[in-house]
Parts: C-alpha cells; structure tokens; sequence
C-alpha cells in the first residue's frame, strides 16, 4: 500500500536520528491496521520511502498513536533540508513474504543440525556489511527472548540515564535499523557485519567509530586507562558485540567475523580498529584468540580481565 501526504519536519533532540517528519493521523491509521494484519507486532513499521528523487528503506517510529518518520543526515543534509521545512512524502508498505518449503524433491540440500558442532571454515561463510543484509535476517541472528534482542547491540551506544527497561526492546531495535540501513545496499554508511551459513543468517558483529558509541567514551574504563587517546577520533573505530545465533555457537563464526573486521573498517576509511575482548569467557565482546588470529595486537591490558586490542593501518 502507498501513502502520500505532506509533513513539516521536526528535530528531536534525543539518540540519533533527530529528525522526523510525523505521519497524519489518517495515514498512520492505515498503515498501522495494513502492518497489524502483516503480523507486524512489535511496533514498529518497516517502510520504503520516498521523498523527491531520494527513496531509502527505514521504520516507522510509534508515537502517541501515530508514526514519525525518521530522517537520517544522508537523506537530510544533501536536500538541505531542516526542522520546519515541510516536505511531500510517499510511503510505501509491503508485508514481507513468508518464506514457502519446498518439496522434499525439489530440496538441494539438508538443513544441518541445529545442535553441530561441526567447526566453520571462513570459506562457508559469507559475511556482507550490514546495509546488504535483510533485517529479517539480523533479527533472526539476535533471537526473539536473549538478552542480544533486548540490547539490540545499544549497550555503548545509549545516553545518560538510558537502560534497556527505560528505553525499551522496540526503542532499541530501532536505532539499531537505523544505525546498520539493512536492506538498503546503496546507504553511504553502515555499523557492522552479518554472517550467512548456507544461506542461513548466523552470525553479526558491530564495527564502527569508537567516537560513535557514547556509553563507551563515557562509562567505559577499558579503552582509556593508562592510554593518551582522542576520545572524539572518529577515524578509530571499535568493534564492541559478537552475536552468534543459536544454535550456531562454538563453530568459529565469531572468528570468521572478526578477521572480517579488519577490511571492513579500513576500507571505510578508518585509521585503526581496535576490539576489548574479555579474557576470562569472551562474552558478546570476543576473545583474546579471536582478535589475535584477525591480525590485532594487544597495546594494552588495563586489568587482568580486559585487554585492548589493535591494528593501525
């Protein structure tokens, strides 16, 4: 279903992105009652925009029973675009659809077993930045119930006074879609990695500039301690989560994804990328071996459960 109306942008000066266009009432009535009978239960809308020549792929944010449409800083800034201009919008929903099993006959190959532990060679993988993924697909990744569905990788990047319960999975959940443009190939930037086994969605890993992550410049003791670093340097980037899908764990997908790392950041244009693996049990921030056989060096140990990792380019 298509919506067309014209909106007045607004800036809210919370977590990124801090500019909306509201959707009117009668519109948001109606894509809330198409999204309800999609089975799209958990708030949030996802959209395909299109706002003069611009189209990008994002979510509908809910808000006092109506929708805000976000506006990233690519799409803004390039229009010249700022609060209180008034813009036309189109908004197109389209349910996603559900995957059909084939025949038996017609199968290529049998799934393998959720409960393997048949070790993951970094050939059978294909790991893609972010944006080339679907947001089914990283969904998939984090689960339904884990803690990684509640965080929805935000734990760095929250503000002060936020918490997964202030804030919310749905909250979360959105930042994170907006931080990574899954689905939309062309987006100028992205946060991360998503892995695929056999076509199946299996693993991620955030990377991006450490300047991005507010909770870790602010709160975080690890990278700083005994360091002279600019913690504003957006040409560092971190990589700060590993999240292995159920069912996947122990294979050496976060490996796979953390000699990927490297790559990715530098071919963005990054400096150096540096990770903060927990040395006792690695956790969703890695392990010491992983950071090692991607090429990292350890510059310092702040204390005898953390150490930094790094490689300058």
């Amino acid at each position: 279903m298509d919506q067309e109306f014209i909106g007045e942008i607004i800036e809210w000066r919370g977590p990124a992105p801090y500019y909306f266009v509201p959707v009117p009432e009668q519109e948001s009535d109606a894509l809330r009652a198409a999204a309800s009978a999609a089975n799209y239960g958990w708030g949030l809308v996802p959209i395909h925009a299109r706002m003069g020549s611009v189209e990008w792929k994002t979510s509908l944010w809910p808000k006092d029973g109506e929708y805000l449409l976000p506006l990233k800083d690519a799409v803004r800034k390039p229009a010249g675009l700022d609060a209180g201009d008034t813009v036309e919008v189109r908004l197109t929903f389209e349910a996603a659809r559900r995957k059909q099993k084939q025949p038996a006959t017609q199968r290529v190959r049998a799934p393998r077993p959720l409960g393997s532990r048949e070790p993951v060679t970094a050939e059978q993988l294909v790991i893609v930045p972010a944006n080339e993924a679907a947001w089914e697909d990283l969904r998939a990744v984090f689960g339904a119930s884990s803690d990684p569905s509640r965080c929805s990788c935000q734990r760095f990047r929250m503000l002060p006074k936020e918490s997964w319960d202030s804030e919310g999975p749905e909250e979360l959940a959105a930042r994170l879609r907006d931080q990574t443009s899954c689905g939309n190939p062309k987006a100028p930037t992205t946060s991360g990695l998503v892995a695929y086994l056999d076509g199946e969605p299996v693993g991620w890993c955030a990377v991006a500039p450490r300047a991005d992550h507010p909770r870790l410049l602010r709160d975080f003791r690890v990278p700083w301690l005994g360091r002279d670093e600019d913690r504003t340097d957006a040409t560092v980037w971190a990589v700060t989560c590993f999240v292995t899908r159920a069912g996947y764990r122990r294979r050496g997908i976060g490996r796979a994804l953390a000699s990927a790392t490297v790559a990715f950041a530098r071919d963005r244009g990054a400096r150096a990328v540096e990770g903060y693996p927990d040395l006792v049990d690695g956790g969703s921030v890695g392990t010491l071996a992983m950071f090692t056989e991607a090429g990292y060096t350890e510059v310092n140990r702040p204390g005898k459960r953390r150490a930094v990792m790094r490689i300058d380019f």
